[in-house]
């Protein structure tokens, strides 16, 4: 039996001697360019359909060949290798819309995520084999279509005259694309249902590829819920076939990929791809093992419904699954493919890359890449902050008049870049700047060593007043300057220093430093850090960031979260049913000293059962140094039923670092926090 390639160098040796036009050899017709690049919150999706199918002689859609998925007769069988295709079948126009102003329409809908999405991007692309006299019939054939939103009324498209790509496959036949940005007609048309109608091209049957028509629109969308993503799309217009023994392809680098610098998950990464008149009976075969077949980077992609050896098969997919969404739905295209795979793994996409190589190849079929984009997860980056406090006379006490040194350093914690990085220390009141002590110890892009104090070229730090308030600041990272952040990698750090002097009567000296980071997309992310000191007979030095309570049955549990501790001997924790009277209902040891995070927990057993005045209970800790010094927490108050409001109590020194706020929601989910 001959096949679609045999049939077609039968045709051209035997008629076009001479100008042997189809079939001389690869075909670059427009080669791959970059369309789109961006970072940002969102994605990409690509819809589209055939605009033709197969009729039977009584004029009825043979609907047994383009929805046949597999055929075990067929090459080697399984999904995508059906035994039909669109070599001499009577290939007529699909027309769904009855309105007399189209001979052809087709539809797609499409969909978006939930929440606010703005459409950045929009390319529509039609394309199908066409008489070359109705060409010449009508100017400008190629570069007129139609589209709708819904029922709406159809609105006329027409292409630029460079947006069309040609390619003579007979001597009286052209093979086309067009393409044209569609971006505020989508923008204003929003979600749903588009129709295509009008597509040129000629049905009938003939053999060396067969009739086809069909059309796709590549869209780019922004939505803030959603991930972070490299966004690179491209476009071209190839000839992929061969008319010898063995496997030809074309291979294509495409540049300007921005892949972030961390080792990406299988969903990570996603290529889009649309190609015109792939067949799905002409994948692989006992004699021709190759069949048609994409690689990225040389590694062949595929998923269930996208065989290594039959990929261009004529099918709408998604990720392993056949497109429903779509007016008519069937599985086998007849001309078109419009494809999704997830390639975040096994395909030799590494961090940092800013290329990919990409091969189409086939042993059996003819097809004509046209556009493909990549869409690859940007991962966050985590910068955090660690402060210490050093005193003088390293008695861990502040002393009259003591100069204080403050260490803050951080490293880039998340898999992504940081960009836009710098810390800030507002000094605290009762203490004073000693000039001349910044000083980066550690951190790429910058100047080394001590710093000026002034905001000036010389270096990427300064010491400023703002509204009255002292503060330090930090520019950090590659790229840095004297008035902006640079960039940190995964895994890059910093250590800064400067000095305070304290006052001529000590007092307890707590100071927060903030690092500030940056996406891409200017998303901000934010680390605290507290250093506390005290003069003798001071205070407590603790950091508690969370105090908690909520009923689980009967049970009142209890939860505190400190950031760091110095000499922390115990908690009591104590309760009352007025908010005046305490008493002390437990006890959990203290960590002493420590500057990570500590966790406790604590359960009020069988509180439920003992509901009185009013059904709401109040509870507070008792913080106990080792040399017994000792200061209580904000009160939080814990509903024992939903009969009564929850007032907040504040009575006793705070020494929370953060608002406490109450939230009573009722019996099953009760939380103070």
């Amino acid at each position: 039996m001959l096949t679609k390639f045999t049939t077609k160098a039968l045709i051209l040796s035997l008629l076009y001697a001479i100008q042997s036009m189809a079939l001389q050899g690869q075909a670059t017709i427009r080669a791959y360019q970059q369309i789109y690049s961006d970072n940002l919150k969102g994605g990409t999706t690509v819809i589209g359909n055939t605009g033709m199918h197969i009729l039977n002689t009584n004029s009825t859609v043979n609907l047994t060949q383009m929805n046949e998925i597999g055929n075990a007769a067929n090459g080697l069988g399984g999904v995508g290798f059906t035994q039909y295709g669109n070599d001499n079948s009577n290939m007529q126009f699909i027309d769904i819309d009855g309105l007399a102003e189209t001979y052809s329409s087709s539809s797609a809908d499409l969909s978006l995520p939930a929440g606010t999405n703005t459409i950045k991007f929009a390319r529509l692309y039609w394309g199908g084999r066409i008489n070359n006299t109705a060409i010449a019939a009508v100017p400008d054939t190629l570069r007129k279509i139609k589209i709708r939103k819904g029922n709406s009324v159809y609105s006329n498209i027409l292409s630029p005259v460079s947006s069309v790509d040609q390619f003579a496959v007979t001597a009286t036949e052209t093979i086309y694309q067009c393409y044209a940005d569609i971006t505020s007609y989508v923008q204003a048309a929003g979600v749903g249902t588009y129709s295509i109608g009008n597509i040129p091209a000629t049905p009938g049957a003939v053999s060396g590829g067969g009739k086809y028509a069909g059309w796709c629109i590549v869209i780019v969308y922004e939505n803030p819920a959603k991930p972070l993503n490299s966004i690179r799309l491209y476009d071209g217009y190839y000839q992929v076939y061969t008319s010898t023994s063995g496997p030809a392809s074309i291979s294509v680098t495409m540049n300007n990929l921005n892949v972030p610098n961390n080792t990406l998950l299988s969903e990570d990464a996603v290529v889009s791809a649309m190609a015109w008149e792939g067949d799905g009976n002409l994948g692989a075969t006992a004699t021709n093992p190759s069949g048609d077949f994409v690689k990225v980077n040389g590694n062949i992609i595929s998923n269930a419904v996208n065989q290594p050896v039959n990929y261009w098969n004529g099918s709408i997919s998604k990720n392993g699954v056949y497109v429903t969404t779509k007016n008519p739905s069937y599985n086998n295209q007849m001309g078109i493919d419009i494809d999704e795979v997830n390639v975040g793994t096994g395909y030799g996409i590494l961090p940092n890359a800013t290329s990919v190589t990409v091969e189409f190849g086939t042993e059996a079929d003819q097809y004509f890449p046209s556009f493909f984009g990549f869409t690859i997860r940007m991962k966050d980056p985590l910068v955090n902050l660690d402060k210490t406090v050093a005193d003088a006379s390293a008695s861990n006490t502040i002393e009259p008049n003591e100069v204080l040194t403050y260490t803050l350093s951080g490293t880039n914690q998340g898999a992504g870049m940081a960009y836009n990085v710098f810390v800030v220390d507002s000094l605290p009141g009762n203490t004073s700047y000693v000039p001349g002590s910044l000083e980066v110890i550690t951190a790429p892009g910058v100047v080394l060593g001590p710093q000026t104090d002034a905001n000036d070229a010389t270096d990427m730090s300064y010491k400023g007043i703002n509204n009255g308030k002292h503060f330090v600041k930090f520019f950090i990272g590659n790229n840095a300057t004297n008035n902006s952040g640079g960039q940190l990698e995964s895994g890059e750090g910093y250590t800064v220093k400067f000095k305070v002097k304290g006052m001529a009567i000590p007092a307890s000296v707590s100071n927060t430093a903030t690092a500030y980071s940056h996406t891409i997309v200017n998303d901000i992310f934010t680390d605290d850090g507290t250093a506390v000191i005290g003069p003798s007979g001071g205070p407590t030095p603790v950091k508690l960031t969370r105090f908690s309570v909520k009923l689980s049955g009967v049970n009142a549990d209890l939860l505190w979260v400190t950031d760091f501790e110095i000499n922390s001997d115990h908690y009591e924790i104590e309760r009352s049913w007025d908010a005046l009277s305490f008493e002390k209902v437990g006890e959990i040891k203290g960590k002493g000293n420590s500057t990570v995070k500590q966790t406790y927990n604590f359960a009020d057993i069988n509180i439920g059962a003992a509901q009185r005045n009013g059904n709401v209970v109040y509870y507070r800790l008792r913080i106990v140094d080792t040399d017994g010094k000792n200061s209580h927490s904000q009160v939080i108050a814990l509903r024992l039923n939903g009969t009564m409001a929850i007032s907040a109590y504040t009575i006793y020194p705070n020494p929370f670092m953060d608002d406490i706020k109450i939230m009573i929601t009722g019996a099953e989910a009760t939380m103070a926090d």
